[in-house]
C-alpha cells in the first residue's frame, strides 16, 4: 500500500486552556474520501482545520505527505461578505432593501473576479458557466449576492471553491439549510467530485454521508469513538437505538417560574392580501394571501429560494416593501403609525440570516439579554424581573457557566442555541422560528422541539415554524403554508 497522504498518531489540540481534541489516530490514503461526524461541539471543525494544515496540534504526531503545491480549499458552514462600497459592517436589513442590494455584485461578477487575471474573459465566462451548471444554479448567474437564499448561498460558495481547482476540498456541514431536492443533488455532486479525484473531507451528520465517502471518523467530546470504513459505520448506526430519551428539561415547575410576557391584545397576528415582492425583474413573492390567527401554530415550508425568508421579513419589520403591500400585523395595517420596535417587541425571532449578521463580540448573557431590548447598544438597565428572566434562560439552556464567554468563542451550534434563548427571553406572544435547529445535532434538536411544544401549549403562543426536515417540526404545528417560486401552493 502507498504511504498515507496525512497520518495522525494520538494527536490533540487546545485553545487556550481548553482541550478540543485528544488521542486522535487515523490515516488518509490516496483514493479515500472521509466524513467527520459526531455530536455538536465535539471538535469536528478543528479536526478538519488540522487536516488542512490550518490549525496546530499540541500533542501527538501529525505527518503531512501532500505535495507542497496541493491546493486545499475549505468551504465554511457560514460566510459573510461585504458590499462593493466596503461598509464597515453588513446590516441585516440589506438583503431586503432594493437600493442597498445594488451595491452588491452578482454571482457571475464575483466568480469572474476570483479567476486568474491571465485567463481570457471568454475562457473565464465558460468556466463560470460550467461550474454553475454542475451545481444547478445557472439561473442565479445575474442575481446579487445579498439576495441569495441560505441554500442558494451554500451552492454559490461551493462554486467559488471549485473554480480554485482544489486537490483537497473540505466542506463544513454543506447540507445544513438545504431542502430535500437540493440535498439529493449535492450528494450527487460530491460523489462526482470524488470520482474526479478530488480528496473530499466532509463534516456532516451521520445520516448525510454520500455513497462515495469511503471512511468515517466519529467524535464525541473531542475523542474518536469510531474510525473506519463507511459501510461498517452505517451498520453500527443501524444496531444503535435510534430513539433518544428527551430529558424533561423544561417541566411544569420551570414553565410556571417563567415571568409572563407583556400582554398584547390582538385577534389576528398576520394577514396578507395579495402580497407581491420584487427586485427589478425578479419576483420573490407573487400574490400571497395568508392569515395567522392568535394561538395558531403554522409550519412554513418550500424549497430553497421559494421566498420563505422574504415573507418572514415582511412580518418581522425588516423589509421596506411591506409598506407597499396590504399587510396587517396584530390587527393593525402595516404603515399606520407603528414603529419597527412596536412590532419586534411582540415577536421572538430567530433565523440563519440573523445568526449570520449578529454581533459575535458580545457575551452569551448579553446576547440573550438583547432579546429584551432589541438593540445591543442600549443601556442595560434591566428590572429585577428581566434579570430573573435572563438568569432562567441561561439555566434552561445550560449556559450559566458560560454566561461571560464571547459568542465568537462558542461552537456554532451553541451560538444558535443562544439566539434561540434570545428569542424566548421576553416570553413574546408570537414566535417566528426560521430553521431554528440548523446546525444542532439530533440530541439538541429533540430537546429544543420538545421545549417549543411545552412553551407553546403552556402559554398558548402563536407560532410560525420553518424547517426542511419533517422530524424537526414540533407536534403542536397544526397547519402548513407551502411556497414554491414565490406562490402559495394549495
Amino acid at each position: 500500500m502507498s504511504k498515507p497522504l496525512i497520518e495522525a498518531e494520538e494527536i490533540g489540540a487546545t485553545i487556550g486552556s481548553r482541550t478540543i481534541l485528544q488521542d486522535i489516530t487515523f490515516a488518509i490514503y490516496p483514493g479515500q474520501a472521509w466524513a467527520i461526524t459526531g455530536w455538536a461541539g465535539s471538535g469536528k471543525a478543528t479536526l478538519a482545520k488540522i487536516i488542512a494544515n490550518r490549525f496546530p496540534v499540541t500533542t501527538g504526531h501529525l505527518t503531512n505527505n501532500l505535495p507542497p503545491s496541493t491546493k486545499v480549499v475549505i468551504v465554511e458552514q457560514q460566510h459573510r461578505y461585504k458590499n462593493q462600497i466596503e461598509a464597515a459592517e453588513n446590516y441585516y436589513q440589506a438583503r431586503y432593501e432594493s437600493l442597498s442590494s445594488e451595491d452588491f455584485p452578482t454571482v457571475e461578477d464575483t466568480l469572474l473576479e476570483n479567476l486568474p487575471d491571465f485567463e481570457e474573459n471568454e475562457q473565464k465566462s465558460q468556466q463560470v458557466e460550467e461550474v454553475l451548471k454542475l451545481l444547478q444554479i445557472i439561473h442565479l448567474k445575474n442575481v446579487r449576492l445579498i439576495q441569495l437564499s441560505n441554500g442558494e448561498n451554500k451552492r454559490f460558495q461551493l462554486s467559488k471553491a471549485l473554480l480554485q481547482n482544489p486537490k483537497m476540498l473540505i466542506l463544513d456541514n454543506p447540507f445544513v439549510g438545504l431542502d430535500q431536492e437540493t440535498r439529493t443533488a449535492l450528494h450527487e455532486i460530491i460523489n462526482h467530485l470524488i470520482v474526479q479525484g478530488i480528496i473530499v473531507i466532509l463534516i456532516t451528520s451521520p445520516n448525510e454521508i454520500p455513497k462515495r465517502i469511503t471512511h468515517v471518523i466519529e467524535l464525541q467530546q473531542g475523542r474518536s469513538v469510531y474510525t473506519g470504513a463507511r459501510l461498517d459505520f452505517l451498520k453500527k448506526l443501524q444496531t444503535q437505538n435510534t430513539t433518544l430519551t428527551v430529558a424533561n428539561w423544561i417541566g411544569q415547575e420551570r414553565l410556571a417560574a417563567i415571568p409572563p410576557g407583556e400582554h398584547y391584545a390582538f385577534d389576528v397576528a398576520v394577514r396578507m392580501d395579495n402580497v407581491t415582492v420584487r427586485y427589478g425583474d425578479r419576483i420573490i413573492l407573487d400574490g400571497v394571501n395568508w392569515q395567522v390567527k392568535r394561538g395558531e401554530k403554522w409550519g412554513l415550508s418550500g424549497p430553497n429560494g421559494a421566498g420563505k425568508s422574504t415573507l418572514l421579513s415582511l412580518i418581522n419589520g425588516d423589509n421596506p416593501q411591506a409598506y407597499s403591500n396590504k399587510i396587517y400585523l396584530f390587527d393593525r395595517k402595516k404603515g399606520s403609525g407603528e414603529s419597527i420596535w412596536d412590532i419586534k417587541r411582540r415577536i421572538g425571532y430567530v433565523s440563519p440570516e440573523l445568526h449570520l449578521y449578529f454581533d459575535r463580540r458580545v457575551s452569551c448573557a448579553d446576547a440573550i439579554a438583547s432579546g429584551l431590548i432589541e438593540n445591543m447598544h442600549s443601556p442595560k438597565n434591566f428590572t429585577a424581573t428581566q434579570q430573573a428572566a435572563i438568569a432562567q434562560w441561561l439555566d434552561i439552556f445550560q449556559f450559566t457557566p458560560h454566561k461571560e464567554k464571547l459568542l465568537r468563542d462558542m461552537p456554532l451550534s451553541e451560538q444558535r442555541l443562544v439566539l434561540l434563548a434570545r428569542a424566548l427571553v421576553k416570553n413574546p406572544p408570537f414566535l417566528i422560528l426560521d430553521e431554528p435547529c440548523q446546525g444542532l445535532d439530533r440530541r439538541q434538536t429533540q430537546r429544543f422541539t420538545a421545549m417549543v411544544d411545552a412553551i407553546c401549549q403552556h402559554f398558548d403562543k402563536t407560532l410560525i415554524y420553518v424547517s426542511h426536515y419533517s422530524e424537526e417540526i414540533p407536534d403542536c404545528v397544526e397547519q402548513t403554508l407551502y411556497l414554491k417560486e414565490g406562490k402559495v401552493v394549495r
